[in-house]
């Protein structure tokens, strides 16, 4: 099997040249490393042609003469790899030395696998490993570990996503399914969700990347927390809450193109229709409120964070507070 490594650059110098190594360093080298830079104004142009006049395997290094955007910009690079199966790269990460090796292994002994992923360490801005790991962090216990491994990990998905793009790899086969991708997602989460419909994932519990949180970077993790939002975290939750439906309105739209399990479509369907009713009750008044938002209480547990989502929904004043920041796919 040919693997590609599909990385995204952007005024990424700091910390680009330990990861450029760490995929040079692979037990299983690549077939090809594709690198498409979002119009830097830094010195990775010239750190990755160092890299490549030594690099074991071919490098491609696009540079986009006007700024696409993460998400399109892994479109692109995605698109223009020629491996049998691809690996998202991260611009800041380190890579243990096996992990193309062990991922490789797990979808060349399955043929029905079209995904697969793993945990990852933590590590700050100087390198340094945190207490916690990704899946740890994203609270992605061992009973969703198995149902992930299951036959229905698409289900999961659209509750808690641990398909971090830098851990994960799939089969190129599924590159038309998965392209184009819509800006309102997130690469890694729509390209995970939309395999895991056409074919099985698998989840390795090794912690196979470094994976870098540092001030600069554009997602990271968050923790949840019950405190007070301030008037500017609820504009920014009803600005995320309205990107959400349009996600998944898109989403929905999507499977309509495409042959899959009728019920992950009722799913995706009903999650849509969920975000709809949140979106209702900003207009509503307290006791409307209180009985809309009990009316569609286990959506809650289901597509949110539970009693945390419903309380804050019970409690806004009217369009002027939060609604739904908490959606458990990586966003």
């Amino acid at each position: 099997m040919k693997i590609s490594v599909a990385m995204c650059t952007y005024n990424g110098s700091r910390y680009l040249s330990r990861q450029l190594s760490s995929i040079g360093e692979q037990t299983r080298p690549p077939y090809e490393l594709v690198i498409c830079d979002d119009a830097s104004t830094d010195a990775t142009a010239e750190m990755v042609k160092a890299f490549a006049d030594q690099a074991p395997f071919p490098v491609k290094f696009i540079r986009n003469a006007e700024t696409l955007g993460s998400t399109k910009n892994f479109e692109k690079a995605i698109c223009l790899c020629g491996g049998d199966a691809i690996a998202l790269s991260d611009q800041d990460d380190i890579w243990q030395k096996d992990k193309l090796e062990k991922l490789a292994q797990v979808v060349e002994r399955d043929p029905e696998v079209g995904g697969v992923l793993s945990d990852a360490l933590l590590i700050d801005e100087n390198s340094q490993t945190l207490s916690d790991s990704l899946w740890e962090r994203r609270r992605f216990t061992p009973r969703m570990l198995a149902a992930l491994n299951g036959s229905r990990a698409a289900l999961l998905l659209m509750e808690l996503n641990p398909a971090t793009g830098a851990t994960f790899l799939f089969r190129s086969k599924f590159v038309k399914q998965v392209t184009p991708i819509p800006t309102e997602w997130v690469h890694d989460a729509w390209i995970a969700f939309l395999v895991a419909t056409q074919s099985r994932l698998h989840a390795l519990p090794e912690r196979l990347i470094s994976y870098r949180l540092h001030p600069a970077q554009q997602i990271g993790l968050k923790r949840v927390r019950w405190g007070g939002a301030s008037p500017g975290d609820r504009e920014s939750a009803r600005a995320y809450h309205d990107i959400l439906v349009r996600r998944w309105s898109l989403m929905t739209a999507k499977l309509a193109t495409l042959s899959v399990d009728p019920l992950i479509s009722r799913r995706v369907q009903e999650r849509l229709r969920f975000l709809q009713a949140r979106t209702a009750l900003r207009q509503q008044k307290l006791v409307r409120r209180f009985v809309g938002a009990t009316a569609t209480l286990p959506g809650y547990f289901r597509y949110s964070r539970g009693l945390l989502s419903y309380c804050r929904d019970i409690t806004c004043a009217g369009n002027r507070e939060r609604s739904g920041t908490e959606d458990k796919v990586k966003s």
